[in-house]
């Protein structure tokens, strides 16, 4: 996946390179860089003594020597936060895409960051994400590399924004509306036991977890590849801007555009409609053909549906979200 957003400790997320979040010394004093200087051992100690500083905002690479992980280590300094007002925001991009310039120059395929300057440096995590996502994001459009964000807290998302506070609202008011039917057919089954148990009634041929059919239930008119394939000539699109607005790789997109049999997971399929930036009937037409229904009682469900008849299809916010609600993410 070109960027997943995860928990996933970073000495224990196998990439040709983690970033290191270090001070101007690379003192190791603590948190993330204490933990990734140890996890290399003694001869990483020796390099960047000899190096002995680093700017704030700038990256510089290493190998990783022995980690267990890693081939390099890509140091950065992130900016301390005071008060917004002395280019901390500037700075603090600038360690990502310093980065991940060094990780193209060497030719690496995978790179894990940590969320820079959001610990001691007291960087506020919200907005430390977005910084993030919107430089990481920025140098994919261009560029093909699998991007690791580790985050390991609810308190990196910016909660309090209001696309945050309308989905929640919009979440809580649905499932409560189907726990409410949900109770009422419970509370009439209850009634009706003694007549139901003279009938057989037979018994719909579907997954409950991913609200799918299966495919001996339906035979679409056209497969899932054929599908995509019109609709993105109908749209207008080119393959490279549709798989990097899905947020997935080149090699899987390309598997899937010419596999007539294909079956991707749903959230792939859904990474596609929103790459294709697809109204909800297009949406649901797409997912259909690939036995996927959106239903009302499933909060990833209901989370695709409100960012799309909202006209949200930033991928990487809608990741956010799904992420902070412990959701499966878009894309592969």
């Amino acid at each position: 996946m070109p960027l997943q957003i995860s928990r996933n400790d970073i000495n224990s997320i196998k990439v040709d390179a983690i970033v290191d979040p270090t001070d101007n010394f690379f003192s190791g004093s603590g948190g993330t860089d204490k933990l990734i200087q140890e996890a290399a051992g003694t001869k990483l100690q020796e390099t960047i003594s000899e190096i002995g500083y680093i700017d704030n905002g700038t990256a510089l690479i290493t190998m990783a020597y022995n980690h267990p992980n890693a081939r390099y280590i890509i140091f950065t300094c992130g900016p301390i936060y005071l008060d917004g007002n002395h280019n901390e925001a500037k700075i603090l991009s600038s360690c990502y895409r310093q980065s991940l310039e060094l990780a193209k120059e060497h030719d690496l395929e995978s790179i894990a960051f940590p969320l820079i300057s959001s610990g001691s440096f007291s960087f506020p995590k919200g907005e430390a994400l977005k910084i993030a996502t919107d430089t990481i994001t920025s140098f994919l459009l261009n560029n093909e590399m699998d991007v690791y964000l580790l985050v390991y807290d609810k308190e990196s998302f910016d909660s309090a924004n209001k696309l945050y506070t309308d989905i929640k609202d919009y979440l809580n008011e649905n499932l409560e509306v189907e726990e409410a039917k949900e109770e009422r057919s419970t509370n009439n089954s209850f009634k009706f036991s003694s007549i139901s148990s003279f009938f057989k009634p037979k018994k719909e041929n579907y997954y409950d977890e991913e609200q799918s059919f299966f495919a001996s239930r339906f035979i679409p008119d056209e497969s899932f590849s054929e599908t995509l394939i019109r609709m993105i000539d109908e749209k207008g699109m080119h393959d490279p801007e549709v798989y990097k607005k899905a947020n997935i790789d080149r090699k899987l997109f390309n598997h899937i555009k010419n596999t007539k049999n294909y079956r991707p997971k749903k959230e792939t399929a859904v990474a596609l409609a929103i790459g294709m930036e697809l109204d909800i009937n297009e949406t649901d037409d797409l997912l259909e053909r690939a036995g996927y229904v959106l239903s009302h009682s499933s909060k990833f469900d209901l989370i695709i549906r409100y960012c799309i008849e909202n006209g949200i299809y930033d991928i990487y916010r809608i990741n956010e979200i799904l992420f902070e609600e412990d959701q499966k993410t878009l894309g592969c």
